[in-house]
């Protein structure tokens, strides 16, 4: 699958006039754009997951937020989706605190990540709808979205109204176990769901609300931010209003679990937004895609690597841990 996004981003470019885009790049501003994204960005993601975290565990220090984050994104460059499983672990088994419950807010984190990214593709709409129809017509994104939104929303108000009607809930979900698992197992499902559900008592705490925005709006500026001085650095005249769509296209690619960080399709989807709805030349749209993508790789990976030495883990022990099951309690 990797191969053959590659392949559809790649074709018709002249290799001559790419090797040259490559060779006059400023790596300077493609370096710091990389910074922007993965180190700030994972930063301010660490900082905000400490508050999703705060009502199971209070004032988690930093270096082990985004030392978890990182090895995360180290190991999901290689095992797609693998950070959800290693991070939740690593910082479980540090802290004392549940896998589960630690999983749970995991599940926040995407919520608010799809829900930043819809908000964000709803405003690129009122402004590119005509060209983004026209460059992804195949894709039928508004529809997607739509349904994306209303399957978000849904979600968001099912957990809701869990979290305010905890104790009712429980009866009803025990009621539920009881009569469709035998009964070894309803009790450890029973005790998985309010685990996981635990990873949400953030919504308990209003007053974590306003900061947790903040973090979020902050965190996707440092994105934007990645992809605008990448941009920069390939000569590509686009404002930082036009490098929040590019990365809204990215990340809709990224939405798609491939190895090595959803490549190909990242290549795909930056290289056509460029191309179709830009008029950017081709080797230029593609040169930014495999340099944007390939720093923030290797930006991922060395980091991740740094910290997963640090922290004096081996490929074993992080599958040892792996396989402790993160959907369990201690």
């Amino acid at each position: 699958m990797t191969i053959f996004f590659l392949y559809l981003a790649f074709r018709g470019n002249d290799f001559n006039e790419l090797f040259i885009v490559l060779k006059n790049a400023n790596y300077f501003y493609a370096i710091a754009g990389s910074f922007a994204g993965v180190i700030i960005g994972g930063y301010i993601r660490a900082l905000r997951w400490r508050y999703f975290l705060d009502p199971l565990k209070k004032d988690i220090g930093m270096q082990i937020l985004f030392s978890s984050l990182m090895i995360g994104y180290m190991m999901n460059s290689i095992i797609p989706r693998a950070r959800e499983v290693y991070r939740p672990v690593l910082l479980a088994n540090k802290e004392k605190i549940s896998k589960a419950s630690a999983f749970g807010t995991i599940l926040v984190e995407r919520v608010f990540d799809i829900l930043s990214l819809l908000i964000s593709f709803g405003i690129c709409m009122i402004f590119y709808k005509k060209k983004l129809s026209s460059a992804f017509a195949q894709y039928n994104l508004e529809t997607i979205s739509i349904y994306a939104s209303v399957i978000t929303l849904a979600f968001v108000a099912v957990i809701f109204l869990i979290i305010f009607k905890l104790e009712k809930s429980e009866i009803i979900i025990e009621k539920i176990t009881k009569k469709v698992l035998p009964e070894k197992y309803h009790q450890k499902v029973h005790n998985i769901f309010i685990s996981l559900i635990n990873g949400f008592l953030f919504i308990r705490y209003p007053k974590y609300y306003f900061r947790i925005f903040v973090l979020t709006l902050l965190m996707w500026l440092s994105y934007v931010l990645s992809v605008y001085l990448t941009l920069i650095a390939f000569n590509i005249n686009l404002s930082f209003f036009d490098a929040n769509l590019v990365l809204t296209m990215i990340t809709f690619a990224m939405t798609i679990p491939l190895p090595a960080n959803s490549a190909g399709i990242f290549h795909l989807f930056a290289t056509v937004t460029l191309v179709n709805v830009f008029g950017v030349d081709k080797e230029s749209a593609f040169g930014f895609a495999t340099v944007n993508h390939l720093l923030g790789l290797l930006s991922l990976i060395l980091v991740g690597a740094f910290y997963f030495i640090k922290e004096n883990l081996s490929i074993k022990k992080a599958q040892k841990l792996k396989d402790s099951n993160v959907i369990s309690e201690k």
